[in-house]
């Protein structure tokens, strides 16, 4: 029903949207004829701590909006509530959500990217500066205008910064966007919006959240492991952007962006920095085959000037007598030997420094054999022309001539070179024989450390095995303590001790437990003292008593201790199962009232007890003042199956209780017990 303070000035015109938290609707206000969203809510009742909770973070988004006014922030213009309901006016956004596009797939071209995220921060910058952290950035709070305008809202959990609502140990948030410190509870500051900001970013680059799962999942992620690299996930994601990334992730908030505004300024320059080119294909000097430049170490190097062509020879004269010597013939086989040895070491390379300067004087050396060569075929056909007349047993043929000095020279510095590329070879052997011998070493250390590692591991799960069982029988001891019902919770790292134990034994227990010998920080003692006749109840529930988790739950709503007129009002939790829920009332004076003495309960069910209604009005604190004892029990059959009185003597009670549990017990029955301790007082 809509209040009458918001159907007096504003006109209701459809409903925008409704959940749990209530209703948003699409409005116009009267007064100025501006369109506006109105979120209405209903008030929890009295007594309610979640509901209350819930209100004041309503409350809350009102207030930390209200005091922002930002063209990127959904401006609030009103807030109101009564006795039943509260709402918020607010400005209307015409379009969907970012999450609305992400959910349809939509991929977000780099320039838009930007553009969103240039606005997001700068509301962030906005809202820093006036002491608002946000704590709920995802794409379901960035509202995208028709003209494409970022709108942030949603400051439900909102920080203040001179608001007490954030309590170490308290986690808000939506857990894919909650920065480390966030999800452990700690308080968070401005560097928490980042972190969310950096996880949405990740999500428009790439399509995906950077960290997946359920709570204990992404808490596990976003404590330990880093996610890909966008441009590992996406071709259209600039490289650029990983290190931004990276930096807006990073796990301790010191480490991150310092401000909203430098992480923006980040975000323009990665989408400004030049594209990566990939290197190019083939290989340098195209046109020359690899390995067949002039120095094959350096391919691509500039090929030495080409030799000066060898000079014609003139045509050998005409003679008679006599055979002309071999000059030609052996000059053609050293200049063979040469050319060989010359295209083998160009063909081979030569290796290591300087080698191009080797290169250039062994093609001198072979230039200069060249010319010697042609000088002495010159001279000796020279020799060879006639002077005068001779008979044929006067011709003598000139001795032929051996290589020169230069071809000796380069057939030296061949050898030289072969022997060279042998050495290096036999160290290239060996250094490959120390590399694998290195390599089987390491592997086999690898190995043994992982055997090691494996060892370890098993050790330390014995260990724990072992302590989680000396735990447990040490908690089996403690739980046995008489006038006591306590419940034990032994972990393989802590022993925790919960319910009820009467005071004059608690410094015993104490002392009992330290004689245990366990590891101080192993051990919770989370039980409550009383001052009572309450020990042979007690001892005849103990065997039934339900676990520190398990139910049935109960508590007292409200303020303890109670004060006299006030009512006694319990919240309570059933099993799994559908069961039957009894609940008894054990006083000082020896008497015990049978609050409900026996009524159905679906599973899981959380009931509310004391409330008044139109034929009860409650259960009234009156004295006698002191400490009372309240009995919760849930089975799966009725466990008096006869009417008990209304108010009884104890003794009474618990003789008919024990047949009762044991009759239930002998049949096969489920019970499980809660006891709740009252205290009493005549004023506060």
């Amino acid at each position: 029903m809509i209040p009458d303070e918001i159907a007096g000035k504003y006109e209701l015109r459809g409903t925008l949207g409704s959940g749990a938290m209530g209703t948003v609707y699409d409005a116009l206000d009267r007064h100025i004829e501006r369109r506006v969203a109105i979120k209405v809510v209903k008030r929890p009742p009295p007594g309610d701590p979640e509901g209350e909770e819930a209100h004041g973070r309503f409350r809350r988004e009102a207030q930390a909006a209200g005091r922002l006014s930002h063209p990127n922030i959904v401006g609030v213009y009103d807030y109101g509530e009564n006795a039943d309901t509260a709402w918020i006016v607010m400005e209307l956004v015409e379009g969907g959500s970012l999450k609305d596009r992400l959910d349809r797939k939509e991929r977000f071209p780099v320039p838009e990217i930007v553009r969103v995220m240039d606005q997001v921060l700068a509301a962030l910058a906005y809202s820093h500066g006036r002491g608002v952290v946000h704590r709920d950035i995802k794409p379901g709070n960035i509202m995208l205008a028709a003209d494409g305008t970022v709108k942030m809202a949603d400051f439900g959990i909102a920080r203040l910064e001179n608001s007490s609502m954030t309590q170490i140990g308290t986690v808000m948030g939506t857990p894919s966007y909650m920065a480390p410190e966030q999800l452990r509870g700690e308080t968070v500051d401005a560097r928490a919006d980042i972190w969310a900001a950096g996880v949405m970013l990740y999500q428009l680059l790439t399509g995906e959240k950077p960290f997946e799962g359920g709570f204990s999942a992404v808490m596990h992620k976003a404590l330990h492991t880093d996610p890909p690299p966008p441009s590992q996930l996406s071709v259209t994601a600039p490289r650029a952007f990983d290190a931004v990334i990276s930096r807006a992730l990073a796990k301790r908030p010191e480490d991150r962006y310092p401000t909203a505004a430098a992480f923006a300024e980040a975000i323009r320059a990665a989408a400004a920095a030049p594209v990566a080119e990939a290197p190019a294909s083939g290989f340098a000097g195209a046109g020359r085959l690899p390995g067949l430049d002039t120095d094959a170490t350096l391919v691509g190097s500039p090929a030495p000037a080409a030799a000066p062509p060898r000079p014609a020879a003139p045509p050998p004269a005409p003679t008679t007598t006599g055979r002309k010597a071999p000059i030609g013939l052996i000059l053609g086989g050293v200049g063979a030997v040469v050319a060989a040895g010359i295209a083998a070491f160009v063909l081979l390379g030569t290796g290591g420094d300087g080698k191009q300067a080797e290169q250039q004087r062994l093609e001198q050396l072979r230039m200069a054999a060249e010319r010697e060569a042609a000088e002495r075929q010159r001279a000796a056909e020279a020799a060879q022309a006639p002077t005068q007349p001779t008979t044929p047993q006067q011709t003598t043929p000139p001795a032929p001539t051996g290589p020169s000095q230069a071809e000796l020279e380069l057939e030296r510095r061949l050898r030289d070179e072969e022997a060279r590329r042998a050495e290096a070879a036999r160290q290239q052997q060996a250094a490959d024989a120390a590399r694998q011998q290195q390599q089987a070493a390491e592997a086999a250390r690898q190995q043994h450390e992982a055997a090691r590692q494996q060892q370890a591991a098993e050790e330390a799960r014995r260990r724990a095995e072992q302590l989680q069982a000396d735990l447990a029988a040490a908690g089996a001891a403690l739980a046995a303590t008489p006038c006591s019902l306590l419940s034990v919770n032994a972990t393989p790292t802590s022993l925790t001790i919960t319910g009820l134990v009467r005071r004059s034994d608690e410094a015993a227990l104490r002392r009992q437990t330290a004689a245990l010998g366990l590891p101080p920080d192993s051990v919770r003692l989370q039980f409550r003292s009383f001052d009572g006749p309450y020990c042979a109840a007690l001892d005849l529930v103990k065997p039934y008593a339900a676990g520190p988790e398990a139910p049935p739950q109960a508590s007292i709503i409200g303020t303890t201790p109670l004060a006299k007129g006030e009512l006694l009002r319990m919240a309570v939790s059933t099993p799994p199962w559908p069961s039957q829920l009894y609940v008894s009332y054990l006083m000082q004076s020896g008497e015990v009232a049978h609050l409900v003495p026996s009524r159905p309960e679906a599973a899981n069910a959380k009931v509310r007890l004391g409330d008044p209604a139109p034929s009860f009005a409650g259960w009234e604190v009156d004295e006698p003042y002191g400490t009372d004892l309240v009995l919760v029990f849930t089975s799966d059959r009725t466990i008096f199956t006869q009417r008990r009185p209304q108010v009884e003597k104890s003794e009474d009670y618990l003789r008919a209780l024990s047949g009762a549990l044991k009759a239930a017990q002998a049949g096969g029955g489920r019970v499980a017990v809660q006891a709740v301790v009252v205290e009493t007082v005549p004023r506060r």
